[in-house]
């Protein structure tokens, strides 16, 4: 069970990454594409009416879940919004569940919020968050072990909801790269020079040399994992994906200057004064072209120019270098 769980994980992190623009503003396909299959993989049949009721009619209002016990009573309600909403409704669906227990008698002490990517369970009597997940934040594996407390099986063995697990040893799936969870301390490379061949981790915000030197290997942001790149420009792409995911690079405000009459990205490869960008690059999982005509340093600075301009600091994302 718990290796379907992960592989569905995974399925739905990558369908975040490459459709998540298509995804997003629409409650009905982040149903579908993701909530659905991860209800499934949780043991809730959404097609079995004897498991889950869709849209069921409360004391309170019309809930979008009611996950169902052994006597088809809601054990848990959950309340679904669409991909690009980040801010969790808790009280909505905690309503739902104490007026139904007040007005029907019935016995739901936990509910639920998600937007597909987060997962938030509330525990009602204890009033405190038990589950807290992000799909698009952590490891497959480490999602899994915490969203076990939703498991079918486990949550009606005895009603409750268990606490998320904490691995005893890496749950880094074999085929992965090992990561590293939380990098060394900052290293200015100008001062502390590493030994022949051996990599470093260094915050993009400190000073180092770009000219001439290889690209790194990896980057890492806050409570995430090490992502693989290739190259410079990569890395600025994976920075624009993780300001996206962090719902800051949208559409809708996506052209970053980056000179004068001059933007980062745009929705169709054009600057403001009409000039076409020299180097189109597409960015199909946000809906936007990036301008990738920028060399290794130009790269750096102008990814730290875009994370200041959402308010992020360079400092806290790591590039692994090599030596």
């Amino acid at each position: 069970m718990l290796t379907d769980l992960v592989q569905t994980i995974e399925t739905l992190q990558q369908r975040i990454r490459s459709r998540g623009h298509f995804i997003g503003d629409y409650e009905s396909r982040t149903r579908v594409a993701l909530i659905d299959p991860m209800l499934r993989a949780l043991g809730w049949d959404v097609s079995d009416p004897g498991l889950v009721h869709i849209e069921p009619r409360t004391a309170n209002g019309w809930a979008d879940y009611a996950l169902l016990g052994g006597d088809e009573r809601p054990v848990v309600f959950v309340e679904a919004k669409k991909l690009a909403d980040r801010d969790a409704p808790i009280q909505q669906t905690v309503g739902y569940a104490v007026n139904e227990n007040i007005v029907n008698r019935a016995n739901v002490r936990y509910c639920a919020f998600t937007n597909g990517d987060r997962w938030e369970v509330y525990d009602i009597i204890a009033q405190e968050s038990v589950i807290s997940v992000s799909l698009s934040g952590e490891k497959a594996p480490k999602c899994a072990l915490k969203l076990l407390g939703l498991w079918r099986d486990s949550l009606l063995s005895d009603g409750n909801v268990d606490l998320p697990v904490a691995p005893v040893v890496s749950a880094e799936l074999p085929s992965v790269a090992p990561r590293i969870e939380s990098p060394t301390p900052p290293v200015d490379v100008a001062s502390v020079p590493p030994a022949p061949g051996t990599a470093v981790w260094v915050p993009l915000g400190n000073n180092f040399e770009v000219t001439n030197r290889p690209p790194p290997s990896e980057v890492q942001f806050p409570g995430r994992s090490a992502v693989a790149v290739r190259s410079w420009r990569g890395m600025f792409v994976e920075i624009a994906l993780w300001l996206h995911e962090q719902g800051l690079l949208t559409r809708q405000n996506c052209q970053v200057p980056r000179g004068r009459n001059r933007v980062m990205f745009s929705t169709n490869g054009m600057h403001p004064n009409g000039e076409p960008f020299r180097n189109p690059v597409q960015i199909e999982s946000v809906g936007l072209v990036l301008e990738g005509h920028m060399s290794g340093k130009a790269c750096v600075r102008l990814a730290k120019d875009l994370l200041a301009h959402f308010g992020q600091d360079p400092s806290q994302v790591y590039l692994r270098l090599p030596g």
